[in-house]
């Protein structure tokens, strides 16, 4: 090594920590945000990946295009991850047609159930499948999306280097304003109800 070089550390030779590609999040975090946000979360979530893989300057027209229609870019996003991990030698949990079809298969079941049932069958069913079967399909999806979310987050934590997520495990301050925007709504419709729904009733 050249003195230029030892009193440059910046110079090109010199060794610099990898930027990371994919967003780093640890499980139980993910969960939590998700749940308690009403699946919010998971739009920032989508954001933050797409961010990192289609540039590191702002916001972006693409990322957040690929965030809005996050339903139909789930299979490129884990595509990339994919792509990514096996850049790195890293093992990847599921792949992209299976965490698409775990993320689709439910959402399919619901639509069949809603419109493709025939009448006569509909009507061959006791009362009781009327509610049981809505709350099953609901139940299905969610299950079936989350483990989709966690193989996908964990392949990427994996790659990232950092496999429990522990640079981004904390529920921080900005975490607790999200979860009180998104609640906010809410609140404001069932105070609206709490106060009028007794005046229309009357």
């Amino acid at each position: 090594m050249t003195s230029d070089q030892k009193h440059h550390p910046d110079s090109p030779t010199a060794s610099h920590p990898q930027k990371k590609q994919l967003y780093v999040i640890s499980i139980s975090k993910l969960i939590i945000m998700a749940s308690l946000s009403m699946g919010l979360y998971l739009y920032y979530w989508h954001y933050r990946h797409w961010l990192l893989i289609r540039g590191q300057h702002g916001l972006r027209l693409i990322p957040l295009l690929c965030t809005i229609f996050g339903a139909l870019t789930i299979f490129f996003l884990m595509k990339k991850i994919v792509a990514r991990c096996t850049q790195v030698n890293q093992p990847v949990e599921g792949s992209a047609i299976g965490v698409t079809l775990m993320f689709y298969t439910p959402i399919l079941m619901i639509v069949s159930w809603e419109f493709y049932i025939s009448e006569k069958v509909l009507d061959s069913l006791p009362l009781s499948f009327f509610t049981i079967i809505p709350i099953m399909l609901t139940l299905l999806y969610t299950t079936f999306f989350s483990v989709a979310m966690v193989q996908i987050q964990q392949s990427v934590n994996v790659c990232e280097g950092d496999a429990c997520g522990f640079e981004n495990s904390k529920i921080t301050w900005p975490n607790v304003l999200w979860l009180i925007i998104c609640w906010m709504p809410i609140t404001a419709l069932f105070g609206f109800l709490s106060t009028y729904a007794p005046l229309v009733m009357q």
